[in-house]
């Protein structure tokens, strides 16, 4: 730990040196604004704020550290590169901190999740302090009776609450993690799976959260290229070319039913199998007891866990389609007796508010977890209105990295650092492999400012590279646009999917109960070969001509040979030179970790 530190610390002075040498060398710094022009003058500079903020993340295993080292060294950039230097507009590099803090918490669409996420933690910790997650736990315990199956259900539940990744974040976790430990699966499994059917679902579901923003970002790049598209439409056209988000789905669902892991998470889960699903060195908060789940209450406490949830889904969905209905009557999109059909469906969900729909179902069923709680006499109303504020407050620390995520995507936005990846991979390449790195290059910013903010940035340029490119080679066919824009969806899922300091990662593992480090380091080896396997198989090929289907026949058989290959079965004994070596069960643990850890 010690040498980590001493590495953190040289990285920051570094990183320090650099930027005080940009803010008082004469003609070092671009002395200008504009995000574009910053991005091109600064060069690989730009990528700074949010390198430093992985790599601290990975020496320190303290992600909040990381961020506010990240967004203190971009805005110490910024500084750098205004006209007058560093010293002049100290005053103004306060100013800049706090506002760009305040922007984030006031902006609606934020406000709305960081809101979610608290309301989710009250109602998930009322359910938890009843008993509920533990009833529900033995009704499926009597059918569950090996990991396999488990994490088979637990893919399953994660598909199921499809519209929205911050729900199936804090709500999957929850329900299944009492099943999992209670079979032996490692919480980093957990929070793999429940990572896995997050972001790379709702990506790619015709009705979700994503979708309004997903095709309004479509339509840009089509306003940006001067043409006019239908935006849903191709959304759907292209669900078939996002390889990332289908081969993750494919990935997992293979590797369970063939019950083989590799790399840091294959030891996760020998751990787990000796009855250790959390490793000993990276406990997390001690969770609230549950009540006891027996007797005569048990239905009640099934009612509990399970009603609410039921209340969020369908309170979610069915204002979704209301809202959306309303916004395009408004619109004049369509007409007041215009009667349902599933194209009046898809188009109102793309049309709803759906961040603040969310979160009115979620106060929804923290309500009806409360008030069942209390009806039952399983607790007071006291008491449930306490557990609720335990629970919400339980995620202050979730919010906080939040937070400081997000304003480290905006002060990246500002250094037009995505401008810079974008034509640093991009220029002078041949046609057929535009697909590939438009995908890779998305993967790269996504890793550090997220998806969102990958996917605003980089649509608006992608699709019109992709529509010029078409005009000089007429022999293209519209599959050619289609790749381009799953690129940048399936690229932008990267980095929410793996990156330890983007929203998904870090909801992911805390509703899994795993430390967030944990959980990146045993998820990565899995997220990059998918993502390899995603160009070697989907996006060059499909850049060459080669038709999606068959893309995808190849892009199945190479996961089952990578399984096949690289995969062992975690039940399996481990080598003869580990079991050699007498161990007591608590340096056995150690061990486990220092694996994860290289």
């Amino acid at each position: 730990m010690k040498k980590r530190k001493k590495a953190a610390l040289f990285v920051c002075a570094a990183v320090l040196c650099v930027i005080v040498y940009l803010g008082f060398a004469p003609n070092a710094s671009p002395s200008s604004s504009d995000p574009q022009v910053l991005g091109t003058a600064l060069g690989f500079l730009s990528l700074v704020p949010p390198l430093l903020a992985v790599v601290l993340a990975f020496l320190l295993h303290d992600v909040i550290i990381s961020l506010i080292a990240g967004f203190l060294s971009g805005v110490l950039l910024l500084l750098a590169c205004m006209p007058g230097g560093m010293i002049i507009n100290s005053s103004a590099g306060i100013s800049l901190i706090f506002s760009t803090i305040l922007d984030i918490v006031t902006n609606r669409n934020n406000a709305c999740i960081i809101l979610l996420c608290l309301t989710i933690g009250g109602m998930v910790e009322v359910i938890r302090k009843s008993g509920g997650f533990t009833a529900v736990a033995k009704i499926l315990l009597k059918h569950i009776d090996s990991p396999r199956k488990a994490n088979l259900i637990g893919e399953l539940l994660g598909i199921i609450v499809f519209f929205d990744d911050y729900a199936n974040s804090l709500i999957v976790g929850p329900v299944m993690r009492p099943v999992t430990d209670k079979l032996n699966v490692s919480r980093e499994k957990l929070a793999y799976i429940v990572d896995s059917t997050a972001a790379p679902v709702t990506g790619i579901a015709v009705i979700s959260s994503w979708v309004a923003v997903e095709v309004a970002i479509i339509n840009q790049g089509f306003a940006a290229a001067g043409v006019s598209g239908q935006g849903y439409a191709t959304f759907l056209q292209s669900i078939p070319y996002c390889f990332y988000c289908i081969l993750t789905l494919v990935f997992m669902f293979i590797r369970s039913l063939m019950d083989r892991d590799y790399g840091p998470m294959l030891d996760a889960e020998r751990r787990a199998r000796k009855g250790h699903p959390q490793c000993p060195d990276t406990m997390m908060d001690a969770e609230s007891q549950e009540k006891p789940a027996s007797g005569n209450n048990n239905w009640k406490r099934i009612i509990v866990a399970i009603v609410p949830i039921i209340i969020f889904c369908l309170t979610a969905i069915i204002s979704f389609y209301f809202d959306g209905r309303a916004a395009l009557i408004y619109a004049g999109t369509i007409t007041a007796d215009a009667p349902f059909s599933m194209e009046l469906l898809s188009l109102a969900f793309g049309s709803a508010d759906t961040y603040y729909l969310v979160m009115i179902a979620s106060a929804a069923a923290s309500a009806a977890a409360i008030l069942l709680s209390a009806s039952f006499g399983i607790s007071s109303l006291s008491d449930a209105i306490n557990d609720w504020i335990h629970g919400a407050s339980s995620l202050l620390n979730t919010v906080v990295i939040l937070v400081l995520a997000w304003s480290l995507s905006s002060i990246v936005a500002k250094l037009g650092t995505v401008n810079y990846v974008v034509q640093a991979i991009s220029l002078n390449i041949p046609y057929y492999l535009v697909p590939t790195l438009v995908f890779i290059s998305c993967c790269v910013i996504s890793f550090t400012v997220g998806s969102y903010g990958c996917i605003f940035i980089a649509m608006p340029m992608a699709i019109p590279l992709a529509l010029t490119i078409m005009a000089q080679k007429p022999f293209l066919t519209s599959s050619f646009l289609l790749a381009c824009i799953s690129s940048v969806l399936s690229g932008g899922i990267f980095g929410d999917h793996c990156s330890p300091i983007t929203d998904c990662t870090i909801l992911s593992s805390k509703g899994a109960g795993c430390d967030n480090m944990a959980h990146v380091k045993t998820q990565m080896p899995y997220a990059l070969t998918t993502a390899a396997i995603s160009v070697a198989a989907g996006t060059l090929p499909v850049g060459l001509g080669c038709p999606v289907w068959l893309c995808h026949i190849i892009c199945i058989i190479t996961i089952i040979s990578v399984l096949q290959f690289f995969g062992r079965n975690p039940n399996e004994k481990s080598a003869p030179a580990e079991e050699s070596v007498p161990q007591s069960a608590h340096s056995a643990h150690i061990l486990a970790f220092k694996r994860i850890e290289r």
